[in-house]
């Protein structure tokens, strides 16, 4: 139906985002690593970029379980309609 595929395209911007979002910082060739670096630099702070990236690591991991939990639970309850809608179908005259 329209609602179910616009929730699953909403799913999977959202999965996109928090890919994005969390997991750019796990890779030092991402800008963000360098601009965090940068502003450390700037206050006399030394950091490595990879000291950055293995600190990002563990939230994105919690970010990536939190996530795949989320469209486990969207999968199932899209399951769930989808054969209520099926049952109805079948119980109409």
């Amino acid at each position: 139906s329209d609602a179910e595929r616009a929730t699953v395209r909403a799913s999977a911007a959202a999965t996109d985002n928090v890919g994005l979002f969390f997991g750019e910082d796990v890779f030092m060739a991402f800008g963000a690593v360098l601009l965090i670096q940068g502003f450390y630099a700037r206050n006399d702070i030394v950091l490595e970029p990879l000291a950055i990236s293995l600190w990002a690591l563990p939230t994105a991991i919690a970010a990536f379980v939190i996530h795949a939990l989320r469209v486990r639970l969207l999968q199932r309850r899209l399951e769930r309609e989808r054969k209520r809608a099926n049952g109805a179908a079948d119980a109409a005259p």
